[in-house]
């Protein structure tokens, strides 16, 4: 059988010699030889009565590969898994690989020299009660309740339509047509749009609109009324222009309120609280802003989680800086990555290198606390996944829902990017809980402001490395 033989080059880098002789491979080669004779059918032999020389000369090499191929296959994967050889990426060909002849005259010992890039070996620093972290929390007012309420209320309220006064919530639909020197222009702009008065920025022309009624008209410049709106989203939405129509436009319009619309607010009844919470979840208003509460405590403590999770994440890569074969893994993603550029290669290694670092510690520590995700587990992922797609327990009432659940999930299941990712998901759920068991936790309770500057801040960072790696993909 064959062999192998380790050569350790140092502690992250090793050499695995593989020696196939000819006895290791020479009958099998034989009967996949023998196999395209029975099937051939070739001019000038009945079909099954190829010579086998005929057969070596046109088969022989690509046969003899994929059989040598195989076996070393197996043999390597098979010593790694016996010796348990933790790896990085995949054996690489030697530099010093003599090239390969798969010479079907005579047959002979082969000989395969591969490069390992080894995990190195450690143990987990900072899993204990030294390590402190801080999870923060919003401290959650009465004032932050009522206003989340009554947007509720105003989304489940009914649309009115107004004649007399404009207030700031009001919805207009106006019609706008271009002046010149005070007048129509002839051949101007005419155009239809909405607007909602709070959103208007320029101060003066707000103020006149509130003081106006349906069926009164103004003098505006459309240019300055949104200051985040740029020039292309005037002429788009306001003036209904295309893109493709360049024609010079002014800036002062005679705008008409053909009609101002209002949503009153929902009443605090029991429709509201059975739209809004779910029916019988809630039946007066002191439950309605209790359970409003609970919604926000969960909605920002999920959102804290995963703040405390990222800020263990970097703790425990600041305190278990990993030695990694470096030029090892380089030439194992230039591998992978043929068309990639060195340049793009070495931006993205650092990143690369801090993705493996916590890969490998995460690793490590499911292997501690003894993690596993049972398919059970990936199935009611799935479940949760559909229930929030019908909108939670909305649908609950409709025949066998449970069962279209199910069926639905386990369809899903047989995605395996869906279920590579569902299973990622549980295992760090799992492996959060586990560390916040063992290390000290400090609540910081914050306004909702700075709570809310923090999830900005660590958004902007994903967003940063995404644009960093979608860059790199784009100079390919």
């Amino acid at each position: 059988m064959p062999k192998v033989v380790r050569e350790d080059i140092d502690n992250l880098n090793s050499v695995l010699t593989v020696t196939i002789e000819k006895d290791d491979y020479a009958s099998r080669f034989d009967s996949e030889l023998s196999k395209y004779r029975k099937q051939a059918h070739m001019k000038g032999f009945r079909k099954g009565k190829t010579p086998a020389s005929v057969l070596k000369k046109m088969y022989g090499r690509g046969v003899l590969a994929d059989v040598i191929n195989d076996l070393l296959q197996k043999e390597l994967y098979d010593y790694l898994s016996k010796e348990d050889i933790k790896i990085l990426g995949q054996p690489l060909p030697s530099d010093s690989q003599a090239p390969i002849d798969f010479d079907v005259r005579e047959l002979q010992e082969y000989v395969f020299k591969f490069d390992l890039g080894l995990a190195p070996e450690f143990e987990v620093q900072g899993i204990d009660k030294s390590s402190t972290y801080r999870k923060l929390q919003v401290e959650i007012t009465d004032e932050m309740v009522e206003e989340d309420l009554k947007a509720a209320r105003q989304r489940h309220g009914e649309r009115l339509l107004v004649e007399e006064d404009i207030q700031e919530n009001d919805i207009l639909k106006l019609s706008a047509r271009e002046l010149e020197n005070g007048q129509p222009k002839e051949g101007g702009v005419e155009s239809e749009f909405s607007l909602l008065v709070r959103s208007i920025a320029n101060e003066p022309a707000r103020k006149e609109l509130l003081s106006k009624k349906k069926g009164d008209t103004l003098s505006l410049d459309l240019f300055e009324l949104e200051s985040d709106k740029d020039e292309k989203y005037i002429r788009r939405y306001f003036l209904n222009l295309d893109e493709d129509d360049q024609r010079e436009v002014g800036r002062e319009y005679e705008v008409a309120i053909n009609e101002v619309s209002r949503i009153e607010p929902a009443e605090l009844n029991q429709e509201f609280f059975d739209k809004y919470f779910g029916p019988g979840q809630v039946s007066n208003e002191e439950e309605a802003r209790a359970k409003v509460r609970e919604y926000m405590e969960k909605h920002y403590g999920a959102q804290a989680e995963g703040l405390l999770y990222r800020d263990i994440q970097e703790g425990l890569m600041e305190k278990n800086a990993l030695e990694l074969p470096e030029a090892f893994l380089k030439r194992w993603m230039k591998a992978a990555n043929e068309n990639v550029s060195d340049e793009i290669i070495e931006r993205e290694f650092p990143e690369f290198v801090k993705n493996l670092q916590w890969s490998l510690i995460r690793s490590k520590l499911a292997r501690q606390f003894d993690i596993k995700v049972e398919k059970e587990e990936l199935l009611e992922n799935f479940k949760d996944r559909v229930r929030n797609y019908f909108g939670g327990g909305g649908m609950g009432n409709m025949p066998d829902m449970e069962g279209l659940i199910t069926n639905t999930a386990q369809r899903l299941m047989e995605d395996e990017k869906q279920r590579e990712q569902a299973f990622e998901e549980i295992l760090a759920d799992k492996l959060y809980h586990a560390i916040v068991e063992v290390v000290s936790v400090e609540p910081d309770q914050l306004p909702l402001e700075a709570f809310e500057a923090e999830v900005a801040k660590a958004r902007e960072a994903v967003q940063a490395k995404q644009a960093a790696l979608s860059g790199g993909e784009e100079e390919e």
